[in-house]
């Protein structure tokens, strides 16, 4: 990845099925903005994009600020693998991707600018992709549908991946290509690049970086991105 541009694509077509509101969590207002623009925001700041590709819902009213002249809007699928598949491809068929691509999901206001940009440093090394992560620090237990513990899990090794994530375009997009055509759902891109046996490295970030989910995160995320 020695291309100092990059794309990146904004997930924000979710359902909000966890988060029990009818206004889907994307367009919440924190400090007067909402999630989406606060996604672009940030990512901006790197001056290092040169596309943004949001993926919205097929219904959505949401209109990119017009300060930025680099915004495609791109209709979102039935689900998360659906909506990424269907950002690379618009990018491909347009044919101004960039060699290098940014997953980024908007439910994630309180990702540390800092961290994207060690993320983008961190990119001239690598040849497949790099994500941002903080190691497991709780203990892990495995329940039953009676919410019983049933079993332990070491957290040895194992690490929460967060967005943004990194990847070379080409080798994202056969990933995506592939488990599309297979109609696999994965969780995130690390999931999608590893079903092809493509090695992908996580570098330790703000433990801060959480995803807007249920509705009790949403004083948190609130009281982080009030302290900076």
């Amino acid at each position: 990845m020695k291309n100092k541009k990059y794309d990146a694509v904004i997930l924000a077509a979710g359902k909000s099925q966890r988060y029990n509101s009818s206004k889907p969590k994307q367009y919440l207002k924190i400090n007067s903005k909402n999630l989406i623009n606060i996604a672009i925001e940030k990512i901006s700041e790197t001056k290092k994009i040169k596309n943004f590709f949001v993926v919205i819902d097929k219904n959505s009213q949401y209109k990119a600020p017009s300060k930025y002249s680099n915004i495609f809007l791109v209709k979102g699928g039935a689900t998360r693998t659906k909506s990424v598949f269907n950002a690379l491809r618009f990018a491909l068929k347009s044919n101004i991707q960039s060699k290098n691509i940014i997953i980024h999901d908007a439910a994630r206001p309180c990702v540390d600018i800092k961290d994207i940009n060690r993320l983008l440093d961190h990119s001239k090394s690598i040849r497949t992709g790099i994500s941002l992560g903080y190691p497991l620090t709780n203990a892990l237990k495995k329940i039953n549908k009676k919410s019983t513990v049933v079993s332990n899990i070491k957290r040895d090794n194992l690490y929460m991946s967060f967005t943004p994530q990194l990847f070379n375009f080409s080798k994202l997009f056969m990933a995506y290509s592939d488990i599309i055509n297979k109609k696999i759902q994965v969780d995130d891109e690390i999931e999608a690049m590893s079903l092809l046996n493509y090695n992908v490295k996580i570098i330790k970030a703000s433990v801060g970086n959480i995803k807007l989910t249920y509705q009790d995160d949403l004083k948190v995320i609130k009281l982080l991105m009030n302290k900076k």
